[in-house]
């Protein structure tokens, strides 16, 4: 039985090169066959597109690529996007520009997307975490984020409301599904939105052991509280978000875990404007999501040097 054709989509924007080396080499070491890496340099100012290319043909060579630039920087969401419309292979793999990859990432994340019992949608898979001077940190992803759960199967749509588990650099779908997804919608993170538009339409399946080194730094876009020092922050980045998110994803299915959502975020909007009652009304809505509710409650409102505290050290790990 011939091999389905794999795209690896690499969006790339200012990459540090000796990141940028390593992951080259993991993907040119990659055991699977029927690979084509479809690179989209998203208007880095640096390295140049001369150097970019240089490092390209020195670490490339044994799976073809080909190298394709923005005009302009257009973020990594259209670049994604972008990518997904060069493809022409069978399934599409995401890869972001500063991990490394196991030689056999490809191999298993196909095995288990044709052979997984669940039928799936979309597959990705467990990580290990490294910093940036590429010394492991934590055996995965979930050691690392204390929240982070993996979930298989069916109907996980109402969970990833309100939290994405899939890694976009591990996730594997075909190019057809990937295609009728677009575009991507502006605000959401494309593997949030993959992950729940997958589950719409069927079952998510996970690989429970590493298949890459997930570097975790200063510059990436997700994390523990990233971009949050002042309440104001929060609101804008956690709450408003999140109602951006629930209407997008309103307009793919209808459950009733939406219904409850949406007065959660209603809730959520009032107890940060400290309106009358709306700790109760948020407080009868926890479970919804317990963790977030209780931080809500609480820390909004506290004196503002104590949550810029309280923040510092959640993302610090020490609460």
């Amino acid at each position: 039985m011939e091999q389905k054709s794999v795209a690896i989509l690499l969006a790339v924007y200012n990459p540090p090169l000796d990141w940028f080396a390593e992951l080259l080499d993991s993907l040119d070491a990659q055991t699977y066959e029927n690979l084509h890496i479809r690179i989209r340099d998203d208007a880095s100012v640096s390295p140049s597109p001369a150097k970019l290319e240089a490092v390209l043909e020195e670490h490339l060579l044994r799976v073809p690529y080909t190298l394709l630039r923005n005009d302009r920087n257009i973020g990594s969401n259209a670049t994604f996007a972008a990518l997904v419309k060069d493809a022409t292979e069978d399934l599409v793999a995401f890869c972001d520009q500063d991990d490394i990859w196991f030689p056999d990432k490809i191999e298993r994340s196909v095995k288990l997307l044709e052979q997984s019992p669940l039928n799936p949608v979309l597959v990705c898979s467990e990580v290990s975490v490294i910093d940036a001077d590429g010394h492991e940190i934590a055996p995965s992803i979930s050691a690392h984020r204390k929240r982070h759960v993996f979930l298989r199967g069916p109907g996980l749509a109402p969970t990833l409301l309100h939290r994405n588990f899939a890694l976009g650099c591990t996730m594997l779908l075909s190019r057809e599904r990937a295609l009728s997804y677009l575009p991507f919608p502006d605000g959401i993170i494309h593997d949030h939105y993959l992950a729940y538009r997958a589950a719409c339409d069927g079952a998510i399946d996970y690989l429970p052991e590493p298949t890459m080194r997930y570097r975790v730094y200063g510059g990436n876009q997700t994390g523990v509280m990233v971009g949050v020092r002042t309440k104001r922050d929060y609101y804008e980045t956690r709450i408003l978000v999140f109602d951006r998110r629930l209407a997008e994803f309103s307009r793919y299915a209808d459950f009733p875990e939406l219904i409850e959502a949406r007065r959660w975020g209603d809730a959520r909007r009032d107890n940060f404007a400290r309106r009358k009652g709306s700790f109760r009304r948020l407080r009868s809505l926890r479970h919804v999501n317990r963790a977030t509710t209780l931080f809500e409650l609480y820390a909004l409102r506290m004196p503002s040097p104590l949550f810029r505290l309280a923040i510092r050290l959640i993302q610090k790990r020490i609460l």
